[in-house]
């Protein structure tokens, strides 16, 4: 028989949940975060301070067990019965929770009477309002405020349902008791000036852009007895910095490790489990979804505003005596309702043949690491998925409706693959990371170099050596070839990050913006993080450098470059006030990335009045949008003609045409501006077919 025990509310707490009430979920805007302040022990007996010194080494050390429990019983309840904050939280409240502590006795919260009575037994109650699911360490690691609820929760290593207020509530006593053991609320150590800029080159690169990323610190420790580091990742937040390297918007505690714009300010988090959330950086709000966070990669459907994550599952089967891992593929409304899955147990069936085909013998999270996809590409016009299984060097086509695989390209795939030499090869990448699809069988991926069969030094992860790149490359479906067309590699080891995360993403102005990340968190060493543009020459043209402080280094796993209004390149103007006519050739970008397209509206106003507006299409992922306009009813007395360009959000873009406060002494003016990148070649066969058509058009009416 368990003892019963008499124990005030210990350790848990949640800003984040699922909310569960009468079979419907709900989510909320939640626009603060609860600061926990510890009780004032200046009156407390003797018996209550020397538990406290007693029991704060201990939890210190790491040697606080669950032996200790009774001692905290009574510190906690001195605390609850003392408490004003945690009396108010208490009064008028009838509720049973229960914790279920996986590897301890379980423990059930009475509240009633404006009183909290907490029991330890082998029986839980049948009657709870509110279930929290935890292993004692995790207990433990929030009453010393080791771990915030928040982290432990998106890891995975607690769970729960209940009413949102309540475990709100739950949460603030828990912090109470929490931070009075400790001694006081110790926010985490903020370093703020490890942050600079090691290349910038402003005439290589579009300004005034915005770079959002994850900024997790990762604690390193001396290994006992000549081991290696120890690496242990703590607080987390998302950093918004602008060209110069300083920080214009910030996230405070946040372990989300992918983000998404889905609109103008609003940015979705995940790719760390628990579930996902939406953060408005000009507001400051954050939303919590009942959308699983996933691992690893998300993509949102603006159409019909449903969220596709990438999610691990385990199968019953096994290989070698362990369970064999899985990923697969949810599409879920904003409330967490399920309405499309691709299951990789069902489609994508485990090949031990292929699974050993490196002669390794891959495990995570205690299975089979089969697959260890870590990115795909939702083509929401095409209904098309890419997949890319990073443990297999390969790329999957899936169809979305029929959930079949038309293709798999890669080392074990169906295709051909040629390196930029035009060279037969295994593989153009190995162990890769965040695809994205730039255009029609255009795609770009970060490739990690690591178990790279050509390079022997790759093939062990620990003391592993090769080189890191950004690399884009072209599918012909119709041949089965994958070609290497463009690649960016810096011939220093400094920038090999060879087994976690890696991004690489195409800019409106043809550079390429990525992650190079350190070693801290899986090898356990040294090193800093890049956030590096480079040109498609291969210059640097811009780099942010974040540097490790004594023992903390930084983990980042993807970037964002966003801009605060839409961008619009114009590749040829020509206007002729004498007949009326004003021609424009442009190409336009939304101010932010996205796997889909998006409305826009396109407008010409002459003083102050609106001659022209025309919707289009904002296309995928920063695909260039082209445009003509052509006009034969401009006033010749016009003061000031404006192009304005506006998104969905209704944010806009205005170029100023023409003013009547300049002139070139003629009433025709025609501007060509350069197109930069490679992307864009197809608009200078256009503009130049155009710019003859209209010259003749002039020459005859003159």
């Amino acid at each position: 028989m368990k003892k019963r025990t008499k124990i005030i509310l210990i350790s848990i707490g949640v800003f984040f949940l699922l909310v569960i009430a009468g079979g419907v979920s709900f989510f909320l805007t939640i626009k603060f975060k609860y600061k926990p302040v510890p009780f004032n022990l200046e009156n407390a007996p003797q018996e209550i301070i020397d538990i406290k010194e007693d029991l704060y080494p201990k939890l210190v050390d790491n040697t606080f067990d669950w032996e200790d429990m009774a001692d905290f019983v009574v510190f906690s309840q001195y605390v609850a019965d003392n408490s004003f904050v945690v009396l108010e939280l208490v009064k008028d409240w009838d509720e049973i929770v229960w914790f279920n502590v996986s590897d301890e006795d379980d423990m059930w919260f009475f509240i009633e009477d404006d009183s909290l009575t907490v029991e330890i037994g082998s029986n839980p109650p049948e009657n709870y309002g509110i279930i929290i699911n935890l292993n004692f360490e995790t207990m433990v690691r929030i009453i010393k405020q080791d771990v915030t609820p928040q982290k432990a929760f998106q890891r995975g290593t607690l769970t729960f349902e209940g009413k949102l207020n309540d475990v709100l509530k739950v949460n603030q006593i828990v912090e109470t008791a929490a931070a009075t053991i400790m001694g006081t609320y110790t926010p985490p150590v903020e370093i703020t000036n490890n942050i600079i800029i090691s290349a910038d080159e402003r005439s290589l690169y579009t300004e005034n852009g915005l770079t959002l990323f994850p900024y997790i610190q990762v604690n390193l420790k001396e290994g006992q007895y000549g081991e290696p580091h120890v690496s242990t990742p703590s607080h987390g937040k998302v950093l918004i910095v602008n060209d110069k390297g300083e920080i214009v918007y910030e996230l405070e505690d946040s372990a989300h490790s992918v983000h998404k714009f889905i609109d103008s300010s609003t940015v979705a988090m995940g790719g760390q489990e628990g579930f996902m959330e939406l953060w408005n950086y000009k507001t400051g709000d954050v939303e919590l979804l009942g959308v699983p966070g996933g691992h690893h990669d998300f993509e949102y459907n603006p159409e019909t505003d449903t969220f596709m994550v990438l999610e691990y599952v385990f199968s019953s089967e096994t290989w070698d005596g362990i369970n064999i891992l899985y990923d697969k593929l949810g599409e879920y409304t904003r409330d967490g309702e399920l309405i499309w899955e691709w299951d990789g147990r069902t489609e994508f069936p485990f090949d031990s043949t292929q699974y050993t085909s490196l002669g390794l013998n891959l495990t995570f999270r205690g299975g089979v690491d089969w697959m260890h996809a870590n990115s795909f590409v939702w083509d929401k016009q095409n209904e098309v998925i890419y997949l890319n299984v990073r443990n297999l060097d390969m790329i999957v086509k899936i169809n979305y409706t029929t959930k079949d695989i038309i293709w798999e390209a890669g080392r074990l795939g169906d295709f051909a693959m040629y390196n930029k030499d035009d060279q037969l090869v295994d593989s153009i990448y190995h162990s890769p990371h965040g695809l994205e699809r730039i255009g029609e069988n255009r795609f770009m991926i970060f490739d990690n170099d690591l178990y790279n069969i050509s390079n022997p030094d790759s093939m062990s992860l620990e003391g592993s050596q090769g080189y890191s790149r950004f690399l884009e490359f072209e599918i012909d479906e119709e041949h089965y070839t994958m070609r290497e067309l463009w690649s960016w590699v810096i011939d220093n080891q400094t920038y090999y990050f060879p087994e976690s995360g890696g991004d690489a993403d195409r800019l409106p102005d043809g550079n390429t913006i990525g992650v190079f990340g350190n070693k801290a968190l899986v090898l356990n060493e040294k090193s800093p993080t890049f956030i590096t543009e480079v040109t498609q020459d291969g210059e640097k043209a811009w780099e942010l450098t974040i540097n490790g402080v004594n023992i903390t280094y930084f983990w980042i796993q993807m970037v964002e470059r966003f801009y605060e209004q839409p961008l619009v390149q114009i590749n040829e103007k020509i206007l002729n006030l004498t007949a009326s006519e004003l021609y424009l050739n442009l190409t336009a970008w939304n101010n932010y990335k996205i796997d889909a397209k998006l409305v826009g509206t396109l407008s010409v106003m002459v003083d102050k009045n609106i001659v022209y507006e025309n919707d289009f299409s904002f296309l995928p992922q920063w695909q260039p949008s082209i445009m003509e306009i052509s006009l034969n009813s401009i006033k010749s007395n016009a003061k000031k003609i404006n192009l304005i360009l506006e998104n969905e959000d209704g944010i806009q873009t205005i170029i100023e045409i023409y003013n009547v406060g300049w002139t070139t002494g003629n009433t025709v003016l025609v501007t060509v501006i350069p197109v930069v990148g490679s992307s864009l070649i197809v608009t200078l066969v256009i503009l130049e077919r155009k710019k003859k058509l209209i010259s003749q058009k002039i020459r005859r009416k003159s």
